[in-house]
């Protein structure tokens, strides 16, 4: 008989979700969620299991429930079973449940006369506590964490016995933990097994333990790690040897297997995402250069692919619409590319030291905003601090150049006059220090699904680094995951802080003269080190770099309102009339007559909550909620700076080469004055940028300032939604 249905009846204290996939007896069932469409049609063996129903197993099921409910704590519990005909040759299985009163802890104790556990420790780690249920597992994942706090103590041979004792009639219990701590336990002769082509003295060189070292879990899971992370063995395990005398010698050897990898290899791969268009990559790795644990790293990959093509498509941005007014449009088309030549030599002097060095060239693209093109080399050192926790001290020098429209140097520099322009375009060393610092206890490195992740970052570039462009540059950032209890569900949550200041020294070192120009010295800031939001990765209701202080640019033939009806030419606003006259709210202007330029900013707080729900096998759906406030100016500035929060949803599908994401954001209707810019042509045919509000702040009705968006544009309820979504196709998650 046919299993159609199995009904829980009665499950009130415990997850009914655990408790089911914990029986034998399962309904019949589509093998995926992605084959449901084809098994409303077709009960087909391929798309479809059918699961009959044996009852044996349905015997055992009703074991395996109370078993269930005893570990938990609930051991007067009591299981009924009912199979009811639903079909030809087809049932209903339903199981009735009565809980009972469950047995609760009165009283715990942990008996520590050696004092090797301190009192802390144990309190935390003591569960469950008094007056919850006695759950069984509960009980051993405690003993289980303390002996693994005794074996960072040096005490492998700990002996921990855990011992209840229930009072049936009263539904209570007590727990006693009695701790042996015993001997401490030293590391003694360390043998290496398995090398062939790997000398034997880098097997050793990237341990971190020796011999006469205390035996601590965590020296040993970190010398197995940075060997399985070196890429040179497929497969690599520490384990110990018996010892002569057992418990009663304090020496502990041990014994290194190894299982050697491709001392070299290539991949290539190709993809899309909706700011980059169509990717491809190309990578090849030494692992055991010049034969020592040096890893020698080229890659290529290129980028902005059929962007031509796919710009105007309604999956990927639009930069055409961005950039109407740039001259050079075809920069944009261009392909984009990263390559570089890096070597690393592992375990510098110690298993906890990495030294790098490597070659660059690259060709960037901000959509329809600018291109950084840009060549050099870096230099860099890490230590590994404690289990995943590198810092590393890195300098980088690079000759950078950038290409973009007058428009975005007037926007994002304060110059507009064609000379200084030159200056900017021309290459400039781009060459800071920085220093950086991870941590990392999450449990997976792709979705995480517990533990906290965090990262700090401080650049300083000057003449003593030999840069052009000078400032100093902090950002931190940290996120966090953890389980809930609906349905395997994932919080996770990401803080975002950063900032940055430019240096005064900065305008001579790039050859601009600030005098005539409404802006200071200090106001120079490369594009790139400024801080951006929106975009898959940020703040999901908004476009890549599209939240945020901006200006708007506008044609001067459009603002003046030129118009020519049967060869007459009008105007709105006279040509006899200043350009800085013109009012940028007048009737014949709308929204679509503007193009919005993002200026980036200097101050940067950024936010995230997300919940991770598991839909079917490796479909997960996610709800999330973003927020930024970007800043200009000064550190003050983090907290009255442009500022949106923006919902959304979206899925995942976790592959194997990590978590395909599509979202969805809602953003908000942000409607504030911006000032605009527009040009004017003189006598020789020269065009110069103006700026028609004010350079910094604008207030609604204020000259020169248009109040975006228009809140007199009238759109139906539908556009007026459809035009607030904004849809992000990327490989990874978001943080």
């Amino acid at each position: 008989m046919e299993v159609r249905d199995l009904k829980l009846r009665g499950v009130r204290s415990v997850d009914a979700g655990e408790l089911r996939r914990s029986l034998a007896t399962q309904p019949s069932a589509c093998r995926s969620l992605l084959l449901r469409p084809f098994c409303l049609l077709t009960k087909s063996r391929y798309v479809f299991e059918r699961r009959e129903l044996e009852r044996a197993e349905l015997e055992r099921d009703v074991l395996r429930t109370l078993v269930f409910y005893f570990k938990r704590g609930y051991r007067d519990a009591e299981v009924d079973t009912s199979i009811t005909a639903v079909g030809d040759n087809a049932v209903r299985v339903m199981l009735t449940v009565r809980e009972g009163p469950p047995t609760l802890l009165t009283a715990s104790i942990v008996d520590d006369s050696a004092r090797v556990v301190p009192s802390l420790d144990s309190a935390r780690e003591l569960r469950p506590r008094t007056g919850e249920l006695l759950n069984l597992l509960a009980i051993d994942s405690t003993v289980i964490r303390l002996r693994e706090r005794l074996w960072e103590r040096g005490f492998a041979d700990a002996d921990i016995r855990a011992t209840t004792t229930v009072d049936s009639a009263a539904n209570t219990g007590t727990l006693r933990i009695d701790v042996d701590p015993r001997r401490t336990i030293t590391i003694g002769h360390i043998a290496v097994e398995g090398e062939e082509r790997i000398s034997e003295s880098t097997i050793r060189r990237s341990l971190f333990v020796a011999p006469g070292d205390v035996f601590r879990l965590s020296s040993i899971g970190r010398s197995q790690r940075a060997l399985y992370e070196s890429s040179l063995f497929r497969s690599a395990r520490i384990d110990t040897l018996p010892r002569p005398n057992g418990h009663a010698d304090t020496v502990m050897a041990l014994v290194v297997h190894v299982k050697e990898a491709p001392q070299r290899e290539a991949r290539t791969s190709v993809g899309f995402t909706t700011a980059d268009f169509v990717q491809a990559e190309g990578r090849f790795t030494h692992n055991y250069l010049f034969n020592g644990p040096r890893r020698f790293d080229l890659s290529l990959t290129v980028g902005n692919l059929l962007a031509q093509q796919l710009t105007k498509s309604a999956f990927f941005v639009d930069f055409t619409n961005i950039a109407r007014d740039d001259d050079n449009l075809g920069r944009y088309y261009a392909p984009t590319y990263q390559a570089s030549a890096d070597l690393r030599q592992r375990w510098f002097g110690s298993a906890r030291n990495t030294l790098g060095a490597g070659m660059f060239t690259h060709r960037r693209s901000s959509p329809g905003v600018f291109v950084d093109r840009g060549y050099g080399a870096s230099a860099s050192f890490t230590r590994e601090l404690a289990a995943r926790t590198p810092l590393s001290a890195i300098y980088r020098f690079e000759i950078s150049r950038v290409e973009a429209g007058d428009v975005y140097f007037c926007v994002n520099f304060g110059v507009c006059d064609g000379l200084t322009i030159s200056a900017l375009r021309g290459g400039q060393r781009l060459s800071p220090l920085a220093t950086t610092l991870l941590y990392d206890r999450t449990n997976a490195p792709f979705s995480p699904t517990r533990g906290l992740r965090a990262s700090a970052e401080a650049e300083h570039a000057s003449s003593f680094t030999a840069s052009n462009f000078r400032y100093n540059r902090a950002v931190a950032e940290i996120a966090g995951f953890y389980p809930l209890k609906f349905r395997g569900t994932i919080g996770a949550a990401r803080l975002r802080a950063g900032w940055v200041g430019p240096l005064s020294s900065t305008a001579d070192a790039v050859g601009i003269l600030t005098n005539g120009n409404d802006l200071t010295s200090s106001q120079i800031l490369h594009p790139r080190k400024r801080f951006y939001a929106g975009g898959s990765q940020s703040v999901r209701g908004f476009g890549e770099n599209q939240l945020g202080p901006r200006v708007l640019t506008i044609d001067p033939d459009v603002l003046r309102g030129r118009t020519v009806t049967d060869g007459a030419v009008s105007y709105a606003c006279a040509p006899s009339v200043p350009i800085t006259q013109c009012s940028v709210n007048a009737p014949h202007l709308r929204d679509r007559d503007f193009q919005v330029r993002p200026l980036g900013g200097t101050t940067l707080l950024e936010g995230s909550v997300e919940l991770r729900i598991p839909v079917w096998g490796a479909l997960v759906g996610a709800v999330f909620v973003d927020g930024a406030i970007l800043g200009e100016a000064s550190l003050g500035s983090i907290t009255t700076g442009s500022a949106a929060v923006t919902p959304g949803f979206g899925v995942r599908y976790e592959s194997p080469v990590g978590p395909i994401r599509v979202d969805l954001g809602l953003r908000p209707t942000l409607r504030r004055a911006i000032p605009v810019i527009s040009q004017v042509t003189d006598s020789t045919g020269q065009r110069t940028l103006v700026r028609l509000g004010a350079a910094t702040e604008c207030e609604a009705g204020a000259s020169g300032c248009r109040t975006f968006p228009d809140p007199e544009e009238r759109k139906s309820t539908f556009r007026r939604i459809v035009n607030r979504l904004t849809l992000h196709l990327s490989i990874g998650q978001a943080f």
